[in-house]
């Protein structure tokens, strides 16, 4: 039986919890090979064991940063299609060699295989910065990075894996990627969604006890990126609060990913007084998180930025209705589940919201619906979409 090694980043945002959500799949529901995560990070390793999964087969890299030098080694091997600089390193390989893996997952853009001589399959999540190369989030210096990242990630990996037929197009028309290279794999929510999916409101209740948090209320889990279009939609919740005179509440969690970003938010929401119902929770838990979720009359989701998401997969799982941006594969992503609003239109966002808002019954519509889209996303699903790329990769590289 072959081994098969993931490998996982340090803990925490969407790369995390994407890692987790294929570790856990491929090591509860594929008994092909053998999965050994692999990982810097004592921190990812523990949550992973702690969290689901209980002694898992693992490999710890020392974390040695690679200096200018390197880095500079790395793209002249690239520019010259050619391993001319000796860039691996040699623990590395070795712990490798002595774990026999045969092929390595990585679920984030990264020139370790490429670096290492190890074949790799990898995951592109966006190439947006292609998109909007203007957002704070894109400087020059993140945007030339992630070109060359990207660009030979893709071009030295046996399968190159996207979310969506988009991802595939952007991938091939971008950086030229062959597309019989590319396997289109849609997200799926993380694990913790269906570990507490059949959390009751009154359980959800008890554990949101120690907040304060009001009986009608809109959910946004995101972190501060200017791409999280944070202020548009409080833009929105202004609105509809002088139009109907009327309080509109909302509920945000997530770290102050870009301080700036989350400066300005604060003293959006304090210069408008609207403190009492722009609610900021900071980090919670994943049962506090599925407690909100549970809770919310909706969520709302106005990212600018696809090709798709996963926190509208999560509200599905969970029943809760879903309004949300109409940019790139969304829509295509929840079909007739969501409500949909253009993100850069202020009053098109606050219409979206009051119509899910007062109509209880479009709720419950949604709700079924939401249901309906998700009943065949199951980690076990998850775990065959990937065995089968895993088997080809293997007979690519015999």
């Amino acid at each position: 039986m072959e081994n098969i090694g993931i490998l996982i980043s340090e803990k925490g945002g969407g790369v995390f919890q994407y890692g987790l959500s294929i570790v856990d799949s491929l090591i509860r529901y594929s008994n092909k090979y053998n999965y050994k995560v692999v990982t810097y990070s004592s921190e990812s390793l523990n949550w992973l064991v702690y969290t689901t999964l209980g002694n898992i087969d693992h490999i710890f890299l020392s974390n040695k940063k690679s200096s200018l030098k390197h880095k500079i080694k790395i793209v002249c091997n690239l520019a010259i299609r050619n391993n001319f600089f000796n860039v691996q390193n040699n623990e590395i390989i070795s712990q490798i060699k002595n774990h026999r893996i045969k092929l390595l997952i990585i679920p984030y853009p990264s020139l370790f295989g490429f670096q290492n001589k190890i074949p790799y399959i990898v995951a592109i999540p966006d190439i947006m910065h292609k998109y909007f190369p203007s957002f704070p989030e894109y400087p020059l210096k993140a945007r030339v990075t992630r070109n060359i990242i990207y660009k030979n990630a893709s071009k030295y990996s046996v399968f190159a894996i996207v979310d969506s037929m988009q991802g595939a197009n952007d991938l091939n028309s971008f950086y030229n990627i062959q597309m019989r290279k590319i396997k289109v794999i849609p997200y799926i929510p993380p694990a913790y969604i269906y570990k507490y999916k059949n959390m009751t409101t009154e359980a959800a209740s008890n554990i949101l006890g120690k907040y304060s948090i009001p009986n009608k209320f809109l959910f946004y889990p995101a972190q501060f990126w200017y791409h999280k279009n944070h202020i548009r939609l409080f833009k929105a919740i202004k609105l509809l609060g002088d139009i109907y005179q009327e309080k509109f509440y909302i509920i945000l969690v997530g770290s102050p990913k870009e301080s700036f970003i989350f400066t300005n938010i604060m003293k959006f929401i304090k210069e408008n007084s609207m403190s009492d119902q722009i609610i900021y929770l900071g980090y919670v838990s994943d049962k506090e998180m599925v407690a909100l979720y549970k809770k919310a009359i909706a969520l709302v989701f106005p990212s600018l930025l696809g090709p798709t998401n996963i926190p509208p997969l999560e509200a599905m799982v969970l029943g809760t209705p879903v309004i949300c941006s109409n940019l790139f594969s969304i829509p295509d992503q929840i079909g007739d589940a969501g409500l949909f609003f253009n993100p850069f239109e202020v009053k098109d966002i606050a219409d979206k919201i009051y119509k899910i808002w007062v109509d209880k019954g479009l709720r419950s519509d949604l709700i079924r619906k939401g249901y309906k889209k998700v009943k065949e996303m199951t980690l076990e699903r998850y775990a065959k979409q990937w065995e089968a790329v895993i088997d080809e990769s293997l007979e690519k590289i015999k």
